[in-house]
């Protein structure tokens, strides 16, 4: 798997425990707030991207994706799937990133940059690699508005974010890394949840989708809309 940082650092290889034996990692620093920063991503060899992906998508909790939505398109020759709130993802945020906690989100953040993003990894299958595609579908640098984390509560106070409402509602954070927020019945998400070195804040949300041509191609993308927020008092 590949892990992705703000640019400026050789690629090195990294091996933290066994399941990041193989990972190739480029540490970012120059620009700590690029909307893309901080990501794992499968390796691009056919005969290994598979066994990543299914070492990323391994195991989340069934609590995070509680509220899991999954659609279905099939004919005789072609399979495809959509899913949203959801964790599932090709790429996913650094995991050595996560570990938070409310005690460290207790506080004002600031938004400093907010997007969507889509990565997608595809394949016909004739040729030794996947071919990946990384789309900036929206950027807003001039982004505006807070987060207010209590050790309970979440309040979100946007001023040119059309894309999310302002809310105030309970959290929870599940395995240091999903955020899921109350809803009548119990709570959902999930945000994936991660706090960088530099003291960044970063909100993921996906959209996951397939789509599979029986014998000739494989398209894969993942969708993440990101909110990078950083501390009042940092």
């Amino acid at each position: 798997m590949q892990m992705i940082y703000p640019p400026g650092m050789n690629t090195f290889k990294l091996s933290v425990s066994l399941f990041f034996s193989l990972l190739y990692v480029t540490a970012l620093t120059a620009q700590p707030a690029r909307l893309t920063s901080y990501l794992i991503s499968p390796k691009l060899d056919t005969a290994l991207w598979e066994k990543d992906v299914e070492a990323l998508d391994a195991n989340p909790p069934p609590a995070a994706n509680r509220c899991q939505t999954c659609t279905f398109q099939q004919t005789d020759s072609t399979r495809g799937r959509l899913c949203f709130n959801t964790s599932k993802g090709h790429v996913q945020l650094d995991t050595t990133l996560h570990h938070v906690s409310p005690e460290k989100l207790t506080g004002t953040w600031r938004v400093i940059n907010y997007g969507i993003f889509e990565i997608a990894d595809s394949s016909d299958f004739s040729g030794p690699l996947f071919y990946r595609k990384e789309t900036i579908l929206k950027e807003q640098q001039d982004a505006e508005g807070t987060i207010i984390f209590t050790d309970k509560s979440i309040t979100t106070s946007f001023k040119n974010i059309e894309e999310i409402p302002n809310v105030s509602k309970k959290y929870k954070i599940i395995d240091g890394k999903y955020l899921v927020t109350k809803v009548p019945g119990g709570y959902c998400g999930p945000t994936i949840t991660a706090i960088t070195k530099e003291g960044l804040l970063i909100l993921d949300d996906h959209t996951y989708k397939t789509l599979a041509f029986k014998g000739k191609y494989l398209v894969v993308r993942t969708s993440i809309r990101r909110i990078i927020l950083k501390k009042e008092d940092f």
